[in-house]
Order: C-alpha cells, then sequence, then structure tokens
C-alpha cells in the first residue's frame, strides 16, 4: 500500500503539520504490523532443519515447523521423484515424513507455503547421533588445549577437508520448566575452526565412525558441564518411579548448572524428538557420586524415556565410565563406577572405560578425548554396525569361586588372554570376614585370576582398583583395560571425619568437635598413629594446645572404614582473635566463617578438606585485632597452588603490623608469577618476621584476577585458597 502526501500543500493549512505526524506515525506503525505479520506468516523451521544438516539414512524422517493455521506446506527433496505435504493446525504447527535414501549427498530440500519457499542446501545423508552429558562430552576442543594434547595428523586430515561429510551440530545451553519445541544452533561443516568449538568426545567419536565406515555423519552436541543426570531425565518420568523420589526433594545444581529434574530434558532433548536418529553418547557421572545407589535406576529411568520419546526402538545408547579421580568423599567414584557398570543390563547398552587414560588423577577432565571417543565407536562399530571381527571392551568380571585360601575370578571379554599392566602394585586386594582388605598377590591359569594373601587364610571377597584414583591394570590382549569390581556387596562407609573448630568466647578457649555424616556409626581417633578399635572413642571435644597429628576414623556395625582422615593442629597466639574482611569468601568454600583462618588445623593438599578458605576472583584483605600488644616473632600463613583446579598463587602477599590500629608498618611483599604453569599440587608458605610489639595485624594478598593465557579456563575468574594465619 503506498500512500503520497504533498508536503508544500501541508504547508498552507494549520495545524497540518501536527497531522502530518500523526498520520506519518499511523503509516509507520501499520507498516511495522503488516510486516511482523508477513514474518509471522511465513514459513518457520526449527533449528535442526536447515543448511548442511545430516539425516538419518535409509528412514521415514519427520520435517515439520509452523505456519498460518490452515496453510498447506509442502516439502520437496531432491533425491525424491514425489512430494510430502501436510496442512498446518489451528495451533500452527505441521508436520509430514519423506523417506531417505542410502547413505550421500550432498542433496538440496525446498519446503513452500502458500506464498513462501525455503531452499536448504547441502543436505547430506548418512548417520546421526546425539552426544549429551556433562562437561566432559561438553568440553571443547578449544578448552582442552586445542590440538596440542593429540599427534599432529589428527588436526592435518581435518585442514585437509578428509572429514567436509561430518556435520557439526551444537545445541546452546538452555532451561524450561516446560517442554519446549525448538532449540539454538546450526550445522556447521567440519574444519579446524569448527571443531575447535565442538565436543571434543563428540568429535572424535563420529570423525573415527565416519572414517571407519565412510559415510556422512552427524553429530547433535547437547551437554552441560556439572549436570546430574536426573535434569536430562523427563520430570514424569522420575515421579513414576517411588525409588527416584530422592531427587524430588534433594536439588543437585550450583550457581553454575541446574539441578532441578527435568529442567534440561525440556530445553535441550524434548526439541531433538521429532529428529530422527541412529542413537546417543553420554559421558556422564561425577555429578551423581554422592547418590550411586540410585544411578542404574535413574539411568534406565533416563535411557528408557528417551527411546520412549523418539519412538525409534530400543536404540544403541554409549557411555563412558567415568575416570580416575580423587573425589572428596572416599569410595564414591569407585561405586559410582560399579553403578555405570550395573547400567550394561538394559538393553543395547556399551560402556567405554576410561581407568588407563586419566593421566592426571587431581583433574576431574582427562585430556585424551581421542581415546575416549574412538572406544565409544568400536562399540558401534561391533554391535550397531556389525562388525564383529572388532574389539571394543576390557576383560569384565563375571564369576568367583573360594579354592582353599585362593580365590578364582574368571571374566568375560578376555580377546587375546589377560593381561597384567608393569606396575609396582596390581590393585587387587584380597579380605576375609574380618572386611580388612590386603594386597593380593596374582597368578594366570588361562583366562582366570587366582587371589592369594598371605595375610588372609580364609579370603572371602576380592577388589580390583576400587577406590576413587585408582588406575587400571588389569587388561586383556587387544589392550583395553577391565573396569573396576568387587566381589563383595560389603557396606561401604563414604562419608568422611569432619575436625570442626569450636570457640567460647565466654572462656576464651578454643576446642575441636569430630563429626561424620556416617549413619549408626562411632569415631575412633589418635594423636600421631593411626587409630584401632582400641583406641578413644570420640565422645567430647578435643581440647586445643597440643600439637601434631589427630587421625581419626569411622565405624559401624564392628568394622573400621577404610579411610583414614587426619589433620596437623599447631598453637596459635591469634585464637580467638577478632578479624574483619573487607571482601567476602566464597561461600562454597567458607571453611567454617570467620574462624577459619586462626583455627589452628593447617590444611593438606586437597582443597575440598574443608580448611580451606576460597576466593573466587576476589582478594584477601583481613585486618585482625589481638585484643591486646603481645610480642611477635613470625607471622605465617599458607595458599595453595592447585592449576587444574583453577586454583593460583596470588599475585602479591604483603603483611602490616601495628600497636595502635592507625600507625602501621610494612614487613615487606611477597611476589608470585602465573606466567608459567605449575602442574603438580603444592602448598606455598610465606612468612614475615616483624619480631616487635604488635596487636594489629593487615595481611593482604592479591588474587590473579583470571586465569592466564596458557589455561584451558583463560579469561575466567580465577581462585585463590588462603589457610591459618599463624602468629608465633
Amino acid at each position: 500500500m503506498n500512500i503520497l502526501i504533498n508536503s508544500r500543500f501541508a504547508k498552507k493549512i494549520p495545524g497540518m503539520n501536527h497531522t502530518l505526524r500523526i498520520l506519518h506515525t499511523g503509516l509507520l506503525l501499520l507498516a511495522a504490523i503488516l510486516f511482523q505479520y508477513q514474518v509471522e506468516a511465513a514459513i518457520k523451521l526449527p533449528a535442526l532443519i536447515g543448511n548442511n544438516m545430516v539425516l538419518q539414512q535409509n528412514s521415514i524422517i519427520k520435517v515439520w515447523g509452523w505456519a498460518d493455521a490452515g496453510e498447506k506446506v509442502i516439502v520437496r527433496a531432491s533425491w525424491l521423484t514425489s512430494e510430502s505435504s501436510a496442512i498446518t493446525t489451528a495451533m500452527g504447527d505441521w508436520q509430514t515424513t519423506i523417506q531417505t535414501p542410502v547413505a550421500g549427498g550432498p542433496y538440496t530440500m525446498s519446503i513452500s507455503g502458500r506464498d513462501y519457499t525455503i531452499t536448504i542446501e547441502n543436505v547430506l545423508i548418512g548417520e546421526v547421533w546425539v552426544c549429551s552429558g556433562q562437561s566432559n562430552m561438553e568440553y571443547i576442543m578449544r578448552g582442552l588445549g586445542c590440538w596440542d594434547n593429540y599427534k599432529p595428523e589428527n588436526r592435518n586430515d581435518v585442514s585437509k577437508g578428509l572429514y567436509t561429510n561430518v556435520h557439526l551440530f551444537t545445541v546452546q545451553r538452555d532451561t524450561s520448566a516446560v517442554q519446549l519445541s525448538n532449540c539454538k544452533g546450526n550445522w556447521q561443516i567440519a574444519d579446524t575452526n569448527t571443531v575447535n568449538d565442538f565436543s571434543a568426545t563428540a568429535w572424535f567419536y563420529g570423525s573415527y565412525l565416519s572414517k571407519q565406515l565412510g559415510l556422512p555423519v552427524g553429530l547433535i552436541s547437547t551437554a552441560w558441564g556439572g549436570t546430574p543426570a536426573e535434569v536430562w531425565t523427563p520430570v514424569e518420568s522420575i515421579k513414576a518411579e517411588p525409588d527416584l523420589g530422592f531427587y524430588l526433594s534433594h536439588w543437585n545444581g550450583s550457581e553454575w548448572w541446574p539441578g532441578t529434574p527435568g529442567v534440561l530434558y525440556n530445553a535441550m532433548i524434548h526439541p531433538l524428538l521429532n529428529y530422527t536418529i541412529k542413537g546417543a553418547i553420554w559421558y556422564q557421572g561425577e555429578s551423581n557420586v554422592k547418590d550411586s545407589r540410585l544411578y542404574p535406576a535413574l539411568m534406565n529411568t533416563l535411557i528408557t524415556s528417551w527411546r520412549k520419546a523418539w519412538d525409534a526402538g530400543e536404540f544403541p545408547f554409549y557411555f563412558v565410565q567415568i575416570a580416575p579421580f580423587t573425589y572428596e568423599n572416599p569410595y564414591s567414584g569407585a561405586l559410582l563406577r560399579e553403578a555405570q557398570l550395573k547400567c550394561l543390563s538394559i538393553p543395547n547398552t556399551g560402556m567405554a572405560v576410561t581407568m588407563d587414560i586419566a593421566g592426571d588423577v587431581t583433574d576431574i577432565h582427562p585430556k585424551n578425548k581421542l581415546e575416549v571417543g574412538k572406544r565409544l565407536a568400536l562399540w558401534a562399530l561391533n554391535n550397531t554396525y556389525g562388525k564383529k571381527d572388532i574389539s571394543y571392551s576390557g576383560p569384565v568380571y563375571s564369576r568367583m569361586k573360594i579354592s582353599g585360601n585362593n580365590i578364582l575370578l574368571d571374566f568375560n571379554y578376555t580377546e587375546g588372554g589377560l593381561k597384567l599392566a608393569n606396575s609396582a602394585k596390581n590393585n587387587f586386594t584380597i579380605a576375609g570376614a574380618d572386611h580388612v582388605f590386603y594386597p593380593a598377590s596374582l597368578k594366570f591359569q588361562g583366562n582366570t585370576l587366582v587371589v592369594s594373601s598371605s595375610k588372609v587364610k580364609r579370603p572371602q571377597a576380592v577388589r580390583y582398583a576400587f577406590s576413587n584414583a585408582s588406575v587400571a591394570t588389569l587388561f586383556n590382549g587387544a589392550g583395553f583395560p577391565a573396569p573396576s569390581f568387587r566381589t563383595d556387596n560389603w557396606d561401604i562407609i563414604t562419608e568422611n571425619v569432619v575436625l570442626k573448630p569450636v570457640y567460647d568466647p565466654a572462656t576464651k578457649t578454643l576446642s575441636y568437635q569430630l563429626t561424620s555424616k556416617a549413619r549408626e556409626s562411632d569415631i575412633y581417633y589418635e594423636f600421631n598413629k593411626i587409630p584401632t578399635k582400641k583406641s578413644s572413642k570420640f565422645l567430647l571435644p578435643i581440647p586445643s594446645g597440643k600439637t601434631g597429628t589427630v587421625y581419626a576414623i569411622v565405624s559401624r556395625n564392628g568394622y573400621l572404614a577404610e579411610t583414614v582422615n587426619s589433620w596437623k593442629l599447631v598453637i596459635n597466639k591469634a585464637f580467638g582473635a577478632e578479624i574483619s574482611y573487607s571482601k567476602p569468601y566464597s561461600k562454597e568454600y567458607s571453611a567454617g566463617g570467620k574462624l577459619a583462618l586462626l583455627d589452628g588445623i593447617i590444611s593438606g593438599t586437597d582443597f575440598k578438606d574443608g580448611s580451606w578458605q576460597g576466593f573466587e576472583g576476589n582478594d584477601l584483605d583481613v585486618v585482625i585485632d589481638l585484643g591486646k600488644t603481645i610480642q611477635v616473632k613470625r607471622i605465617k600463613l599458607n595458599f595453595l597452588s592447585d592449576n587444574t583446579s583453577w586454583i593460583f598463587l596470588p599475585k602479591q602477599v604483603s603483611v602490616q603490623v601495628s600497636e595502635d590500629g592507625i600507625t602501621y608498618k610494612n614487613l615487606g611483599d611477597k611476589k608470585f608469577l602465573s606466567e608459567k604453569e605449575v602442574k603438580e599440587v603444592l602448598i606455598q608458605p610465606v612468612s614475615f618476621t616483624p619480631d616487635c610489639k604488635v596487636r594489629f595485624i593487615k595481611v593482604a594478598a592479591l588474587n590473579q584476577g583470571l586465569c592466564p593465557a596458557w589455561h584451558p579456563g583463560a579469561g575466567n575468574k580465577s581462585w585463590m585458597f588462603v589457610d591459618e594465619i599463624v602468629v608465633d
């Protein structure tokens, strides 16, 4: 609609300028409404249907979208001689189906409405896989140091264009309380840039599949770091399982990831359900280590609900067993791996074992994603694509037999026989009825393993690599590792003992309380030696003033836990002093609050032990009032360096002292650089020697601020962890 107004004539009419402005504004509004109507009237497609998409071969696939109610939509594909059509419903959505041929391409597809046509280019037909989980699936190549962790040819093959038939789709992070019909993302062709920003695990899986099959592969990465399995499971499915009621009342999230059941299924899985897939791969479990007893039921519910929602039968679902890592609670990682092993009873599943490729067990993100992706692909090649000559699993424990003072173990998947790695430890332990495990000796009888120990005359149980950080030592002839296992079902205490300082301001005394979340248990403790059941049972607070190491252990049903907790105690003249902070510490790593830096407890190298106080991006800036002037010879404090956990030494540490709180004497500065990577975990002590009378102490430590350029977390806030400020 075109409207012309003579502006020269308008000037001769009083008030016409005002009228023109009103009319002009109205026309613009009308044009905007008409334009919006035209845009809304146009056909809309989901993010998954677009240029460079890969469609599942030899399938009847859905094509869907949105348009005006009652509008006829026609779908044409260049590999078909006929067209398919649908009438848009009153709700504004439409859907039709077309048949895909054998793998090939590129093809085109057109989708036409009443007065609008969308043409989709470079459509490939091949194998489509969904790749989901938490950070070990989400981690992109760039975040893992790009290609530096792999051989040059891994990158060169991509740069030469050898994988342009592998196309990548990353579902952007999103949450929803209701099921969404669309997501955000777009298909990309694999090159060195797009692969750098794609899931490393998914990439190595899909590229290996494509190379071995000679077919196009479409990879849909939908993952979010830190997320537990329940957020990827429909909440209605969780509600339908009485055993999973725990997740309806226990939130397993944080400020960095969601923890509400179903919210990622709604936003990042449900929008994919119309898209035909071959199967799914899954890398997750680290965030469910504290509820491992429920994990088999939870994963069964997740897998079953996905398969039902996709309406594609029992499609293959291959998952990664979590790698060795120094988890906070003893055995929590081993029990989760055990739970994952039980998930193999779910039909058409497979598990890639990573116990031999963890590398640094203090890093929860193993860098060797190439081997992870390849091992998943080997499961698919054998079980899904029928390449039965391919080995894909390490030896899996099947049964045991007690024979005198030996236990005989049998295994499945023993291709090439059983092999033991060259290691000082074989990681096998054996126990009798007392539940006390001792290192075991091994003998091979064909594919049977004979386990024994001179300290166990009547053995009852064997465990292999059954701790959080144990690595693989048992392999088969094909070179694949055995997953950790145990032959018993005995009660395992996974809760630590916690030492908590208690300060009584009335008497100005400090004491220590030992606690544990272990149900129906006792705590035994000793100074400077390992406790037994003959040691002191903790009943009353332990008074301060005695230096040395406190050891404590949990006991339940007459059996001692295998994990012993310990803390080093010192005498600190600043006990009970007033301390004020100008900048806050992290609520997540408070170490108990203001008392933490003056409680007489010296932390170890584990930042999760509850004794370290953490500052994310913030500086340490405190003033200590000793309450009276005393002679001070030395002021000492500790900082932690754990680069894999984004924890760095401070840029600078300075201490000032004063008698009156007004005039301060600077004791000097200690500086540290973040330019060089420190791979090991270390504690850095910092000391100052005032050797004068002091009442007030100012301690300032400057956070590095951001992770340095060489670090995988470059540009993100860095952490600084500080421990006891000891005044001698």
